[in-house]
């Protein structure tokens, strides 16, 4: 790249990075499930490392300090970093702006570096962030939904799709990429990764043929998945044995209805073929530039008889991903083919995918476009950005602000450690404290237990009884999970679950004496560090090795 070209580059980033951050200071996150949500997961995890927790995967404040093990099903490793400010007395609402701002900072990196290393056009690579960053989708996720995981994983799947398509050009040298990717973005949003990895499974199978003939290609494929499996064990393994432990809330339905949000969401549209939705999805601009992108390949490909691999990969997935956005029928049909699509709530959430792709296709053909033209492309470049920015600032920004409205009046409460809409809370437990109108606290468990509680914090629970007891399943106020211990005088006591609570064995206990609860790591958790801790040690020495040789 050119240095008046670097100029343009750092000038058209910095454009947008302003354009789209600066409401945010002046208007600042409002309420809402997500954005609480969120602000609330910083706060407890710097709880957790100020009482000395790494790892604990369970926030205490949650449930009315009964805890909800959010690390298990969130992975936290983003959200360190911010955890610490908070710690060092940054508020965690503050934490939690600059958490996005560096969420979209990654995301221009990230785009940039996929459009420039596929291509190498100047040009591409100047519009990619512009086209990126003003999709009402992304913008929609910063302000309306505040979802932290969704906006985080826009700033990697643009490095899962340049480790997919360098392999598949035949790099093979980038399965690292790939597979670091991969893992990072499972312990980011794991819906994200779901919706990657069955588009990681559909490009391949649109290449078995190239797989076949290069073994080497499988090889690296085979190498990229090993090393992430080898580091997302860490997660992969509590969430597995956490997941089948208990039952879960089902936040497919609304409650009290028997759709699926995913079915409900396209109810008003077209049965058969629904255009508005896949235009609003990321803006009437960015479509009609999709569109002009389809025109122009196909002219270029009538003239010169060739395609760009990279854009006819694009294009396919694009095409097979967009299908059931822009067609209810197919989605009902895929619903019915793979029923765990339903847990993506909304069929949007494919876009986490498209997107990124989008914008690849469109620079490419903004760049062949703009070389063609003989006169300065400075000006381009200003027509461009002053374009976004009016169509940024006039119609998404705005209508996120008016939909945030009410929000802002209502003064939002940051530290209601609310979960979103109950994902992965215990469905004996969300029972339990319904049936009690949600009046169900650790004094009135304790008192139904004929107990009194001494000790409740981070470190441990400690209980202390109020008479003997025999044969009695007694409920703790501690949300059940494995990996919960129980001592009395140093005599482990059988733990079980009863109402999603942990609830003790007790065979005899006498009047006055204590029992203490406390979480530790479950067998399977350690092996997951284990096996994390040697890929990563691994993975650092042939890399160092490598680096030394060269």
């Amino acid at each position: 790249m050119s240095k008046k070209h670097r100029y343009y580059l750092i000038i058209s980033n910095l454009c947008i990075f302003i354009i789209i951050t600066y409401s945010l200071f002046t208007w600042g996150v409002q309420g809402g499930y997500d954005p609480v949500f969120h602000i609330d997961r910083i706060h407890t995890l710097a709880t957790n490392l100020s009482h000395g927790h790494f790892p604990n995967p369970i926030g205490f404040e949650y449930l009315n300090h009964f805890g909800y093990g959010l690390g298990f099903f969130y992975g936290n490793f983003c959200l360190y970093p911010f955890a610490l400010l908070n710690i060092l007395g940054i508020s965690s609402y503050h934490c939690y702006l600059l958490f996005i701002l560096g969420c979209v900072l990654a995301a221009i990196v990230a785009i940039d570096c996929l459009v420039h290393t596929l291509f190498k056009k100047d040009w591409a690579t100047i519009v990619a962030a512009p086209l990126y960053l003003s999709s009402y989708y992304y913008i929609g996720t910063i302000y309306f939904r505040g979802a932290a995981g969704e906006l985080l994983a826009f700033a990697i799947t643009p490095w899962i799709f340049l480790g997919l398509l360098e392999m598949i050009q035949g790099h093979h040298h980038y399965w690292p990429l790939l597979a670091v990717s991969f893992a990072l973005l499972l312990v980011t949003h794991i819906l994200s990764f779901f919706i990657l990895a069955a588009t990681a499974l559909i490009l391949i199978v649109l290449n078995l043929s190239q797989l076949w003939r290069q073994r080497g290609l499988f090889l690296s494929f085979c190498k990229s998945a090993a090393l992430f499996l080898g580091l997302a064990m860490v997660f992969i393994l509590p969430f597995v044995e956490q997941y089948f432990a208990q039952t879960y809330l089902d936040t497919s339905k609304n409650p009290g209805e028997n759709t699926y949000l995913v079915i409900a969401d396209i109810a008003n549209s077209n049965p058969f073929f629904s255009p508005s939705r896949v235009i609003n999805l990321n803006g009437g601009f960015i479509f009609a530039l999709f569109l002009l992108s389809i025109i122009w390949n196909i002219y270029q490909y009538q003239q010169q008889k060739n395609f760009n691999h990279n854009l006819k990969q694009a294009y396919s997935l694009i095409f097979i991903l967009g299908l059931f956005i822009i067609s209810p029928l197919a989605l009902r049909i895929l619903v019915k083919l793979f029923p765990p699509i339903v847990f993506l709530q909304i069929i949007n959430r494919l876009n986490v995918a498209i997107l990124p792709l989008t914008v690849l296709v469109i620079a490419k053909f903004c760049a062949d476009f703009i070389s063609t033209l003989s006169i300065k492309k400075a000006p381009i470049l200003i027509l461009f950005l002053a374009f976004i920015s009016i169509i940024t600032i006039m119609i998404p920004l705005r209508q996120n602000k008016q939909t945030m409205a009410p929000r802002r009046v209502s003064a939002p409460n940051y530290f209601t450690y609310s979960i979103s809409r109950g994902e992965y809370e215990p469905q004996a437990l969300y029972n339990y404290i319904a049936k009690h109108n949600f009046h169900v606290v650790p004094n009135s468990i304790a008192r139904k237990g004929h107990y009194h509680i001494l000790i409740n914090n981070h470190q441990k629970l400690q209980i202390q009884f109020n008479k003997d007891v025999n044969s009695a399943l007694i409920m703790c106020p501690r949300t059940y999970y494995l990996g919960y211990q129980a001592f009395q005088n140093h005599k482990r006591i059988p733990i079980t679950s009863k109402n999603g609570l942990v609830t003790l064995r007790i065979r005899h206990i006498s009047k006055s004496e204590t029992v203490n609860i406390t979480y530790r790591l479950t067998n399977l958790a350690k092996l997951g560090w284990i096996i994390f801790i040697i890929t990563l040690i691994s993975m650092f020495s042939i890399f160092i090795k490598k680096v030394g040789h060269t």
